[in-house]
């Protein structure tokens, strides 16, 4: 009788396991992991057993393009936490506004690039040595970083990020000799870019006296200033993401900034999501900034202050 129980025991444990399945609401990632022959019911049924992810150790995951729909968009990326074994992934193209791959503790390699991200956290990964978040296509999506921390990650090798950015935390307590970091601008039809990235390093004066291991970095930064600093609050006038906002978005007539800074705002920069500027505006006022004329969609904002800049993504309707 105990043989008998302990034989149900077992297996029921076994169904369980191998019944055991992963929410996947977005249809088109679904059809993705079924094109990729991962999800292996190959039916689009909002779900995928987990048991599927496991094995896959190297994963690409790039919305149809050219796409014939806002439909053929990936818009939701949830059920990607199970693929827990993954060291090397690919996500492009899609309309995702948020990644989590907090539980990929493998993961070396991640490209991003080309989606809808404004933040990452990769503070789990610690094996990472490659993140592209790069923001320099012409054509949507679009990410729009403003900064990006990877204290967390001691193997930090290369950083794509064109597009540039405000912010990079590299305080890892193990900066390498093998660094490279591409930090470009590309601006069309437009003038010379005047931004600045701050780039925190774990020995800001070796890094400014340009000595080893910073003497072996490679930072491509066209149309981009950038420094090396201990901390970018002591290092620059408060100008974060959090203390300037813009408003009403969506907005028809006219653009107003609401800076709650001392620290002006000196210049302000419209671009297409194909990163063409529109309008320039010096001295900004009480009045606001007029997008009369121009057409619907979405639009980047980047103000100026000093050798600092902000974006925002605006949408006019």
């Amino acid at each position: 009788m105990k043989k008998l129980l302990l034989l149900l025991f077992l297996t029921t444990v076994g169904y369980t396991t191998t019944a055991q399945v992963t929410i996947i609401p977005d249809a088109a990632f679904e059809q993705a992991l079924i094109n990729l022959e991962i999800d292996s019911d190959g039916i689009v049924n909002g779900q995928m057993a987990t048991v599927d992810a496991l094995g896959i150790t190297s994963l690409t995951i790039v919305s149809p393009s050219p796409p014939g729909g806002s439909s053929d968009y990936i818009y939701d990326l949830t059920g990607l936490e199970v693929f827990i074994n993954v060291d090397s992934l690919t996500i492009n193209n899609t309309m995702a506004e948020e990644l989590n791959v907090g539980t990929l503790v493998n993961l070396k390699y991640l490209n991003c690039a080309d989606n809808m991200l404004t933040d990452i956290d990769v503070s789990n990964n610690t094996l990472l040595e490659y993140l592209n978040i790069s923001s320099g296509g012409d054509v949507f999506p679009f990410n729009a970083f403003y900064e990006i921390d990877l204290s967390s990650n001691p193997n930090f090798k290369e950083l794509d990020a064109w597009g540039g950015l405000n912010r990079i935390d590299l305080r890892n307590g193990n900066n390498n000799p093998d660094m490279r970091i591409n930090i470009s601008v590309i601006i069309i039809n437009g003038p010379p870019g005047e931004g600045h990235t701050c780039i925190e390093v774990d020995d800001a004066e070796a890094a400014q006296g340009h000595s080893f291991p910073y003497s072996e970095w490679v930072v491509n930064h066209y149309n981009q200033f950038y420094s090396f600093v201990a901390s970018c609050e002591l290092a620059t006038e408060d100008f974060s993401k959090n203390t300037i906002t813009v408003y009403p978005n969506p907005a028809s007539d006219v653009l107003h900034i609401n800076n709650k800074t001392d620290v002006a705002v000196e210049k302000a920069v419209l671009f297409d999501i194909s990163g063409r500027m529109v309008r320039q505006y010096e001295g900004i006022s009480a009045e606001g900034l007029s997008i009369n004329g121009l057409e619907k969609g979405m639009y980047l904002l980047t103000m100026f202050s000093g050798k600092t800049t902000q974006t925002h993504k605006v949408i006019i309707e």
